[in-house]
């Protein structure tokens, strides 16, 4: 054999060895993987929460060494509850809970977004027409001061009536669709792809109010931990933002295979998931960036006061509703998505 030859089968042989070694190599270069819980605030999700559970089924949270478990609320306040007792480590919520606990001295922070627009319409039975036909009704929440209750008192104060002019009854997040069909309440407050599939069941239900309309810069859906996690592990919560930051990337470019994921996920068939995927793709309610705005949490916070959920003297700054740290450091490794300004 040429010393040349020699050299060359040398050469491959060094490869195909550092190859096989590779996958040991970099799990011992690597930080330990970590485990994160993260509590959703309905179960099952809705379309607009979906962006962690493709986060998990592509893989996106093993790339960044996390071995994710989702714990399930029925409702933000619920999650709330689970983040500032320590059952989870990033808690999903809608605004209002957050910034309410924050405004009373909670030592929490909002890292980041599911969907920082508003996804939701109050649904009605056929005879209420306008708002202020909810006078006496029946109107199904999940709790006092949680996400459906609160968006339940906006369409009230916008006719002009109060919590005491309706009868509230409680409603499992699954069960919205089920109490209506049954006329066992009158309204509910339904994410895009709800509403869809509750009039392939009712077709006499429609939106009474779309509330992206009467509240456009409201900011809704958040990620929280506690100011401890953030302090003593933020690059574990960068990496968590990181892998949601991805999946809600693909979401936009692959609308075909998330709405197989959509569906395994919320039991809803494809026909009905489509038209809602296609109107909150259009409306960007799936952040890229740090899906923070601080115009719309400050929009958020005085609206909070103008319907009764907090006093002017209790408003936090927006400074002290979110911290940045995490999402800044996803972004430093994966890029701002900067060329439509709708991108958040």
């Amino acid at each position: 054999m040429s010393q040349r030859h020699r050299a060359s089968v040398l050469a491959v042989m060094t490869i195909v060895i550092l190859a096989a070694l590779a996958p040991a190599g970099i799990t011992v270069a690597q930080a330990p993987r970590r485990t994160l819980v993260i509590g959703m605030p309905v179960t099952p999700p809705n379309l607009p929460h979906l962006g962690v559970y493709v986060a998990k089924d592509l893989g996106y949270f093993d790339e960044e060494g996390i071995n994710l478990e989702l714990a399930a609320f029925e409702s933000g306040l619920q999650s709330l509850r689970g983040g500032v007792s320590g059952s989870v480590d990033i808690l999903g919520a809608s605004s209002e809970p957050v910034i309410a606990a924050i405004s009373r001295g909670a030592k929490i922070r909002s890292i980041f977004s599911y969907a920082h627009r508003l996804t939701v319409v109050m649904a009605a039975q056929e005879s209420i027409r306008r708002p202020a036909d909810l006078r006496g009704k029946n109107l199904g929440i999940q709790e006092v001061g949680a996400f459906r209750e609160v968006m339940t008192r906006a369409v009230l104060h916008s006719a002009g009536l109060t919590q005491q002019d309706v009868n509230y009854v409680p409603v499992s997040s699954a069960g919205y669709i089920t109490a209506l069909i049954g006329n066992k309440i009158d309204t509910a407050i339904l994410h895009i792809d709800q509403a869809y599939m509750a009039r392939t069941k009712k077709a006499s239900l429609h939106p009474l109010v779309p509330l992206w309309e009467i509240m456009p810069s409201y900011w809704y859906g958040t990620f929280s931990t506690t100011e401890e996690l953030l302090r003593k592990d933020s690059d574990l919560l960068a990496r968590a933002v990181a892998a949601i930051i991805k999946a809600h990337r693909f979401m936009y470019c692959n609308k075909e295979r998330t709405l197989d994921l959509a569906s395994k996920h919320t039991g809803y068939p494809k026909e009905v998931l489509g038209p809602a995927y296609d109107a909150l793709a259009a409306a960007k309610v799936w952040p890229v960036n740090d899906g923070m705005p601080a115009e719309m949490v400050q929009v958020t916070i005085n609206k909070m006061v103008e319907i009764g959920l907090l006093k002017e003297n209790e408003k936090p700054k927006v400074e002290h509703v979110v911290d940045r740290g995490p999402a800044n450091a996803a972004l430093a490794k994966l890029g701002r998505w900067t060329d439509d300004s709708g991108w958040k």
